[in-house]
């Protein structure tokens, strides 16, 4: 398990932790309204203080929407701040279950690549960290393009629908 804070070091030193905290709220969705909900609404990204999460079909919306204040204020409650300024609830359509991401092992050559961009980290346990997230990273995005996620036109991340979580680029 890598230590949180080696995580968070090499986040700062290539500008993304602000990025990655911005996204709290998304990662602690499921933990703050329970299993029940989080099958139902699926958090897809959280920009400018504005949590969207996407849900089945209108009457969940509309269910959901008619509860967001009191999902706002447990989540900003979990993160101790006031974080989460709005909830937007959209309509997607996605299987009720997730599919189980399949990670195959990297190659040979994905391995020394990912060691030699690494490389010029002069500490050794940030850069053994760091080769670590890397190649996780590597093999999640092999997987989710084995599902069919098709490159976001904007930053070439693969991206399960319309909507890109890493660049906020919306398509079609």
């Amino acid at each position: 398990m890598i230590d949180a804070s080696v995580i968070e070091k090499v986040l700062r030193k290539y500008g993304l932790f602000e990025q990655y905290r911005e996204q709290g709220p998304a990662l602690l969705w499921e933990r703050v309204v329970g299993e029940k909900i989080a099958r139902l609404a699926r958090p897809i990204w959280v920009q400018n203080d504005v949590l969207f999460v996407a849900v089945p079909n209108h009457i969940v919306q509309h269910e959901f929407t008619v509860m967001r204040e009191e999902f706002r204020k447990k989540l900003n409650a979990a993160l101790g701040a006031e974080r989460v300024k709005e909830i937007r609830f959209r309509v997607e359509n996605f299987p009720k279950t997730r599919p189980v991401l399949a990670l195959a092992p990297l190659t040979p050559d994905e391995e020394r690549e990912i060691e030699a961009l690494a490389a010029d980290v002069p500490d050794a346990p940030l850069r053994a960290a760091l080769i670590q997230l890397m190649k996780k990273a590597k093999q999640i995005e092999r997987a989710r393009q084995k599902l069919g996620w098709k490159p976001c036109p904007r930053c070439g991340v693969p991206c399960e629908e319309t909507f890109c979580p890493l660049c906020g680029h919306q398509g079609e």
